[in-house]
């Protein structure tokens, strides 16, 4: 197993970004290179969501290769923290940094210069030397990236939380990126796109929204990066419970543990159905693994779910899922540095609406940790605001969200197509979505 390997679709993206003739190896040494410290007390690790931002920023920047250091107490873990065994955080995430990526591990050392980036939750007071620091903060909705000392504010619901951990994988690979400016494709991108962010807030959905965790039964279409975060999202939840099927008929591989939330080293060899149900069995959440591949064949016999969550990249199976009919269905999806969700159900857009034509990919799909979690958080925020019987406003049925930018995410309706092969382009339907 080479860190290379494991590391390809991380590499295969930043190639957007420099001239041809950086090495592969060049690359994968900005991203080794990079130092990031993660910082925390006891009170801002004290909740759930605080104890979800901290294990999920050094997770997703592990997976990048990224060389973490954890400094903060080793307290008990509070609620389900898949793929963490119960235990004691830092305890824990040392023994999982071990089994990500090969060759990069989590640290607890002190360094003798500064760090690239100084991450605190909350109030944190450290005297940690970085060359830039950074707070988290988070609402039950909203994940925050600030430069305000403020203790950790949510609680128990961990959305915000994990929010806020992904926008700070998203400037910990900044320093990475900037680390290779001096053969940018695209100058100015560096001062732009991969500019530093210290304050921003990113709303998953209202404040009021209510906090639902009896989520029934559902199917999820694909065992890959998007549905791996929808699971760790939902299986976060406190008091979690539910009941999916899983649809996948591939098995893992090394190349997929650069983004794939719960898979470990030692894990990613087994066929991905059954893995995310075995990852699962410690939280409320039930998983059938059914080891099928969704096509026109099982469209016509296997009756779906009245809610369905669908992370596949290939478009034409989107609109088979859309043409099985389901009550309601969401699709997180991602493309290159960017990431969108949207859902569909009688009467507005459907998948084949805002998916209209197909994009055959040739060869592999290039990936990264960060993008691939927005896809399934943004998911899984929409299949909670459905199951909460609120649901989104038709204004917001879809987002799309520059992973490097995400104050710039937009959401809008997905409009109704006339003659669309899928949905219906009646009156009404145009209606509804104007």
């Amino acid at each position: 197993m080479s860190l290379r390997n494991a590391l390809d679709r991380t590499v295969l993206l930043m190639r957007d970004e420099v001239e041809p003739s950086i090495s592969d190896a060049t690359m994968i040494a900005a991203l080794t290179g990079t130092r990031i410290a993660l910082v925390a007390d006891s009170e801002n690790l004290a909740s759930h969501s605080g104890q979800s931002a901290f294990i999920t920023a050094a997770l997703q920047m592990g997976r990048s290769g990224h060389s973490v250091h954890l400094m903060a107490p080793d307290i008990p873990i509070v609620g389900a923290q898949i793929p963490l065994a119960d235990g004691t955080i830092i305890t824990e995430m040392l023994k999982i940094g071990r089994d990500i990526l090969p060759g990069v591990e989590f640290s607890t050392a002190f360094a003798d210069e500064p760090f690239d980036l100084v991450i605190a939750l909350g109030d944190t007071k450290h005297g940690v030397l970085g060359r830039r620091a950074i707070r988290l903060n988070a609402s039950d909705w909203s994940g925050l990236i600030t430069q305000r000392v403020e203790r950790w504010r949510a609680g128990d619901w961990p959305m915000g939380g994990l929010a806020a951990a992904t926008l700070a994988a998203a400037e910990a690979f900044k320093c990475a990126i900037q680390k290779l400016g001096y053969s940018a494709r695209n100058p100015e991108r560096m001062t732009t796109v991969f500019a530093p962010a210290d304050e921003l807030v990113f709303r998953l959905a209202p404040e009021n929204t209510p906090k639902t965790t009896a989520l029934g039964g559902f199917d999820c279409i694909s065992g890959g990066a998007i549905i791996h975060a929808v699971l760790y999202v939902l299986g976060r939840l406190p008091g979690v419970s539910g009941f999916s099927r899983v649809i996948e008929p591939d098995t893992a591989d090394l190349s997929n543990l650069n983004r794939y939330a719960i898979l470990l080293r030692s894990t990613s060899t087994l066929d991905k159905a059954a893995h995310l149900a075995d990852a699962l069995a410690k939280t409320g959440l039930v998983i059938d693994p059914l080891s099928l591949r969704f096509d026109l064949d099982m469209r016509q016999t296997l009756k779906l779910a009245p809610a369905v969550i669908l992370g596949v990249d290939d478009i034409p199976t989107r609109w088979e899922v859309q043409r099985a009919k389901p009550e309601w269905l969401t699709i997180g999806a991602t493309t290159h540095w960017s990431a969108m969700a949207s859902f569909h159900e009688s009467g507005i857009g459907c998948a084949e609406c805002a998916h209209p034509y197909d994009d055959p990919s040739v060869g592999r799909i290039p990936t990264v940790a960060f993008v691939s979690f927005w896809a399934g958080l943004l998911t899984a925020s929409y299949f909670l605001r459905h199951i909460a019987e609120r649901g989104a406003l038709v204004q917001e049925q879809q987002i799309f969200v520059p992973a490097f930018r995400a104050d710039n995410a937009v959401r809008s309706v997905v409009p109704v197509r006339e003659r669309c092969p899928t949905c219906s382009t009646s009156s009404e339907a145009a209606r509804k979505a104007a």
